[in-house]
């Protein structure tokens, strides 16, 4: 049998490097394994120390002899993790067919590459199986010796080129095709938003991950995960060394499985496992919430307030946003009271005037929306008897209903894209899309999509100009200057009314 390469990806963890190679040099199987090593730059600004430790890592894996071979990729500037991932594994799984992944803060059991080289081999075939996981949470329970699972955990994993093939990196795409598919609420299979808040926030830019969206994607396939009944990987990051991670023990499994015999099961999801994994999540938010005793402590003073003058709640209700639980706001985002916002997502440093209702719309960053913004108030047919709601919609507008399910689609998404600037009294139609660094003038009702860097006005909307010539605009859409990180946006402000100039020196840093 031909062992599946190995990659690890590391980057400013010396300690965790070596533990990580050390466990998997520990696998028979290592000396006939190839592996990869993709290790990330420093970045831009980095201190003494950081420097140091990157370098650190660079020695540990430019030793490393163990295995079959050893192919190190060292990147001069910093791709952060999730761009590292997606190309690294993208390289090697369209090279070798088939991929076996770690991260730099994983111990793997001396069983790990046994178990993910016969999971390899046994449903390389079988195109229901799209990932293989080595982790499993914590528990006491009897399961069986491998299972399904439908959540493709990335703590030791491994996947076949012709899964990869499916994974999409567009948050944005891979949110309408799950609404259009009404399977946007399938992605929370651990319950609460833990899942789909990931998705959104990845569209708002206040995370850029890649796991989500290898969720999102197996999950519009229909494929299956493969578990074993106890894990043969422990995640040691939880020491708050890592990106995401704080410090958590909550994860940690006392003695890892050094032998799961993978054979033929029903490919089905186990209800077992399921309940066993909900519920790690359950009792994981319920400590989250004691942790924040303070925080219900004031909630508790908030709502007896209340109690006691009920008209001080429509006081505050008046002079706030409200946000429904589906909706996210990126980073340095700002909604003006009083505004309502629901199954909304808004990208970084947007801000929102007062007096606006919005309704199942994504907004990308930079934009500027004026007073009494409305966007997606839903559509009423005309083809019908009434255009009542109560006789075709299930939400009870009017606090009853005779339907029994929702006879039309009552609300179409609304996409509005990056650097857009809306007038006040702007109502956009649902279904509509705006794009990136749009202009739509005071007053107008948008009843089609506006194209990128037009400006529109009236009612019905039209558009009567654009901001630039093709050629620039081109330029920008490709640029995407909204994307980049933050050490770099001082370079619009610098060249604020030097279109070219802005450009070249964009291209010329290599930054889009």
């Amino acid at each position: 049998m031909e062992l599946a390469p190995i990659v690890l990806f590391a980057y400013n963890r010396p300690i965790h490097t070596q533990k990580t190679l050390d466990a998997l040099a520990m696998n028979p199987e290592a000396l006939e394994s190839e592996l990869y090593i993709f290790c990330d730059g420093p970045k831009s600004k980095t201190d003494v120390d950081n420097l140091g430790q990157v370098h650190k890592v660079l020695e540990i894996i430019n030793k490393e002899d163990r295995f079959k071979k050893v192919h190190v990729r060292a990147n001069e500037k910093n791709k952060g993790l999730a761009n590292s991932i997606i190309t690294g594994v993208t390289e090697v799984v369209e090279k070798h067919g088939r991929i076996i992944v770690l991260e730099d803060d994983l111990e793997t059991s001396s069983g790990f590459l046994k178990y993910m080289n016969d999971a390899l081999t046994f449903y390389e075939n079988n195109n229901e199986v799209m990932h293989v996981s080595a982790y499993m949470y914590p528990h006491e329970q009897e399961l069986p010796e491998t299972f399904f699972f439908n959540v493709p955990l990335c703590w030791g994993w491994a996947t076949w080129s012709s899964a990869w093939k499916h994974f999409n990196s567009d948050p944005l795409d891979l949110l309408n095709v799950l609404k259009n598919k009404k399977s946007y609420t399938s992605l929370d299979k651990f319950g609460y938003d833990y899942l789909s808040s990931q998705l959104a926030h990845n569209i708002s830019g206040k995370l850029n991950t890649w796991f989500i969206k290898w969720h999102a994607s197996v999950l519009l396939q229909n494929g299956f995960t493969l578990y074993p009944k106890k894990s043969l990987v422990e995640n040691i990051g939880f020491d708050n060394s890592g990106v995401h991670n704080g410090v958590h023990t909550e994860f940690k499994n006392s003695v890892l499985e050094n032998n799961i015999n993978v054979e033929r099961i029903e490919i089905l999801e186990n209800r077992d496992a399921e309940n066993i994994i909900r519920n790690f999540y359950k009792a994981l938010r319920e400590k989250t919430i004691k942790q924040n005793f303070k925080k219900v402590i004031k909630e508790k003073i908030r709502s007896f307030v209340f109690s006691i003058f009920p008209n001080l709640k429509k006081v505050i209700r008046l002079n706030h946003q409200i946000l429904n639980v589906r909706s996210y706001l990126g980073k340095s985002t700002k909604i003006y009271p009083p505004s309502r916002l629901s199954d909304t997502i808004i990208g970084n440093y947007t801000y929102i005037s007062e007096k606006s209702i919005i309704n199942n719309t994504v907004i990308g960053k930079f934009c500027s929306i004026g007073t009494n913004f409305m966007a997606g108030r839903g559509v009423h047919p005309t083809n019908s008897v009434s255009t009542h709601p109560m006789f075709y919609s299930v939400a009870n507008q009017n606090g009853m209903t005779l339907s029994k399910d929702d006879k039309i689609k009552e609300f179409l998404p609304i996409t509005i894209g990056n650097d857009v600037f809306i007038g006040m009294n702007v109502t956009v139609l649902d279904g509509i899309t705006i794009g990136d660094g749009a202009i739509i003038g005071a007053g107008a009702v948008v009843s089609k999509d506006i194209p990128p860097y037009a400006i529109a006005v009236g009612n019905p909307v039209k558009v009567i100009k654009y901001r630039f010539e093709d050629a620039i605009i081109t330029k920008l859409l490709e640029i995407k200057w909204w994307n980049f990180n933050d050490e770099n946006l001082y370079l619009i402000e610098k060249n604020f009314f030097e279109i070219e100039e802005f450009i070249k020196i964009v291209e010329e840093k290599e930054l889009n």
